[in-house]
């Protein structure tokens, strides 16, 4: 039987696509690896939202290449397939080496669709001359095509047969039955300027929301504990299909006359019996509503954290960005919610040195850090992603040791803010999901999501228990407990 490796890059969104690739390569009779030397296919679920990301698949590209070349001097007949999907591509395509003589080929410059199987025979995209051992790209939406691609490869049947129909209908393969991702959308319509998404994915779609109970409901019937509610803007649900009505109706959530959309999801979830956490991730900060701040407070399930991307705390920085909030906004979301309660957690996205970005610009978000005390923040330093606004209009003239010193900067004074409210969390008992064991030592997370580390006999307690541990000392990032 053939075995199978993939390497997720990126972020949560993408961990839930693996789990569809998965579940499809097992359904077609594949087995894992997690060895990729062992592999024959290995797939890659790629990030283009920072360059070192694009550069490690480069890398690891050019270790199977070496590995293939060695194996036909050794005269050894198995190589290694290899294909991409993720956001470093654009169309799914099948390599050269595969293809019939008189196909017509024509070069793809924006995301293309393809309507039928047939579209996978044109292998002009970029990656194809970069990459001498890739032999398919995927676009992730067309994962339904991934065995019969395969099954031309390799000239054998892998389950062709269209059973995978729909990206936000297949399944995912979970390996943690007790906390699950649960993808409620795909893409983003932002348009960040200084984001590849909207390029490499397309538009917003929202899921239907009882198909997304549903498929809770019957996670949480299996045991799991924990959802997580994962895309790009997740506050955002359903807005693309009618956006008129979504503005005129914001003021009324505001004003806790309505529920939004994403509001409901929520308070339905909320209803699961033995579902004890509901997180989400990412929301942005002009799509936020009041009703959905105020789950965090009124719904049990509801944790007390939430993540979404401040990017700057200057105005005219975000504005060059094409945020749609500005700093004052952001800080009142994270003021009204800490007035609720002061353990709540905040984690953030930042970038440093975007095009233009001055020393005051950088205090400015200096000083966001200080006001927001953020309790966790993905710092980034910026790299030009090509076709994005900003790689067109705004020019990045910053050396990166000039970037890699505000990096360090922001990063020391975030360790301030952890090393602060950490601090004020000690002698308090929390309720920890344990996660996984090693050295006689348990791990995971608090509800306001704060790593927790402590120490108990083995068999004492069993992963993906709720337990209450004191909170005594604090190590850097992470918390140690005493089981109480």
């Amino acid at each position: 039987m053939k075995k199978y490796y993939i390497k997720t890059f990126g972020c949560e969104m993408n961990k839930a696509d693996s789990e569809k690739i998965n579940m499809i390569l097992l359904q077609s009779g594949l087995i894992k690896t997690s060895e990729w030397r062992d592999a024959d296919l290995v797939i890659y679920n790629t990030c283009s939202v920072r360059q070192k990301w694009e550069d490690r698949v480069f890398g690891m590209s050019e270790e199977i290449r070496k590995e293939n070349a060695q194996r036909e001097i050794d005269g050894n007949p198995k190589r290694i397939i290899t294909g991409i999907t993720g956001c470093m591509v654009r169309k799914t395509w099948l390599h050269k080496m595969y293809l019939a003589e008189d196909i017509n080929r024509k070069r793809a410059r924006k995301i293309q669709y393809i309507t039928d199987k047939n579209g996978i025979f044109n292998n002009d995209d970029k990656l194809f001359p970069r990459l001498e051992s890739l032999d398919f790209t995927l676009r992730i939406e067309e994962v339904k095509y991934l065995s019969f691609i395969l099954t031309h490869i390799h000239w054998e049947a892998i389950w062709s047969d269209d059973k995978f129909d729909d990206y936000l209908k297949s399944k995912q393969l979970r390996e943690n039955p007790y906390s699950a991702s649960v993808i409620v959308q795909t893409w983003c319509d932002n348009y960040c300027t200084f984001c590849i998404v909207p390029y490499t994915r397309g538009k917003e779609i929202s899921r239907s929301h009882d198909e997304i109970i549903s498929e809770a409901r019957e996670l949480v019937a299996n045991g799991t504990k924990e959802i997580s509610l994962v895309w790009q803007n997740v506050n955002s649900y359903w807005k693309q299909s009618n956006i008129k009505l979504w503005n005129e109706e914001k003021s009324m959530w505001n004003d806790g006359l309505w529920k939004s959309p994403f509001r409901k999801l929520l308070d339905d979830l909320n209803e699961l019996e033995g579902l004890d956490r509901i997180r989400f991730t990412s929301s942005n900060p002009h799509d936020m509503t009041q009703d959905i701040l105020d789950a965090h407070h009124k719904l049990d399930s509801s944790c007390n954290y939430l993540h979404f991307a401040l990017q700057s705390g200057s105005n005219t920085l975000l504005k060059k960005m094409n945020r749609r909030h500005t700093y004052e906004d952001f800080k009142k979301q994270v003021e009204y919610l800490r007035s609720k309660d002061p353990f709540f957690s905040i984690s953030t996205d930042i970038i440093v040195w975007y095009s233009w970005e001055t020393e005051e610009m950088f205090q400015d978000t200096i000083k966001a850090f200080r006001e927001c005390e953020f309790d966790f923040a993905y710092t980034a330093r910026y790299s030009v992603r090509k076709g994005t606004i900003a790689s067109k209009i705004y020019p990045d003239d910053v050396p990166d040791s000039v970037k890699a010193e505000r990096w360090h900067i922001l990063n020391d004074v975030l360790l301030e803010n952890v090393i602060k409210r950490n601090g004020r969390m000690l002698d308090s008992v929390q309720e920890i999901l344990v996660n996984w064991f090693k050295d006689w030592y348990y791990f995971w997370r608090t509800r306001n999501f704060k790593e927790v580390f402590f120490k108990a006999e083995e068999g004492s307690v069993k992963v993906w228990d709720l337990v209450n541990v004191k909170l005594v000392e604090l190590d850097r990032y992470v918390i140690k407990g005493e089981l109480v």
